[in-house]
């Protein structure tokens, strides 16, 4: 497995691209904090997309069948890939939160 950084300039096409082709998958919310520790926020649900809007600063994960889930002001993502597949992404807010995305089964990278 390698966990590569994505430069933020390359966030909204990188995720705009990674949805447009999205198979069927679903993701598992995991929010690690400072104070509340480790929590699942989403317990495998169904993905329809991920995106970023620079405008707003804000990083959006779009499940069907729960609420759309905003991170604002992220400052760090990764994404982890194993044989050519992202496996987990790792969203960073200014506070240090952590929000991982757990993907099952894994995604073809965006090209």
């Amino acid at each position: 497995m390698a966990t590569k950084a994505i430069p933020k300039e390359q966030w909204e096409k990188y995720f705009d691209n990674l949805s447009k082709n999205l198979p069927a998958v679903e993701v598992q919310l995991e929010v690690v904090d400072k104070e509340i520790g480790d929590q699942v926020e989403v317990e495998y649900s169904p993905l329809l997309g991920l995106s970023y809007d620079p405008k707003d600063d804000v990083f959006e994960i779009q499940f069907r069948e729960t609420h759309d889930h905003l991170i604002y002001h992220p400052k760090e993502i990764y994404v982890e890939e194993e044989d050519g597949k992202i496996t987990t992404i790792e969203v960073v807010d200014k506070e240090g939160t952590r929000y991982i995305l757990r993907i099952k089964p894994a995604i073809p990278l965006p090209e």
